[in-house]
């Protein structure tokens, strides 16, 4: 292998830039309920390196939108979750040199509850929070993230 490429289920393929795409990219958000908490990520890369949203990551090649969520949750987060339901589709398109798209994702954004695992930010996450209603005007979030949490009725 290159460094550029990895193995799912034995399917080699190259890993694709995330910065000037030639196509969208898809991806996985995921809000963890637990009890009346819910779990926030701070972004440790780009796109929105240092913004607080909900964990999740890219659709390999091969994998389904489940699989890739309960990969990034465990990757991310160190927890696992049960079943998903559907909340939310949004794109996220953000523009760079000469008006160049630098980033393109098809976000899909599903409710979990929480399962098993002690929480710690790992991979990509420079800190990994569960939160309370009352605890969201600490944090400055985008709105597709307020958003998200208002059709999960969590604010």
């Amino acid at each position: 292998m290159t460094g550029n490429e990895k193995s799912f289920n034995g399917i080699m393929k190259s890993k694709p830039n995330r910065e000037y795409p030639l196509y969208p990219r898809i991806g996985v958000g995921v809000l963890v309920q637990k009890d009346d908490r819910f779990l926030l990520i701070k972004r440790g890369q780009e796109p929105s390196k240092g913004v607080w949203t909900v964990p999740g990551g890219h659709v390999e090649l091969g994998e389904s939108l489940e699989q890739t969520a309960h990969r990034e949750i465990a990757e991310e987060c160190n927890i696992k979750i049960d079943a998903l339901k559907l909340l939310d589709i949004f794109e996220f398109i953000r523009y760079g040199e000469n008006n160049r798209i630098r980033y393109h994702y098809v976000v899909i954004d599903f409710l979990a509850h929480y399962m098993d695992g002690a929480l710690k930010a790992q991979d990509d996450v420079d800190e990994a929070r569960w939160l309370r209603k009352e605890e969201i005007g600490e944090l400055s979030l985008p709105e597709n993230t307020l958003s998200l949490l208002r059709k999960a009725r969590m604010i």
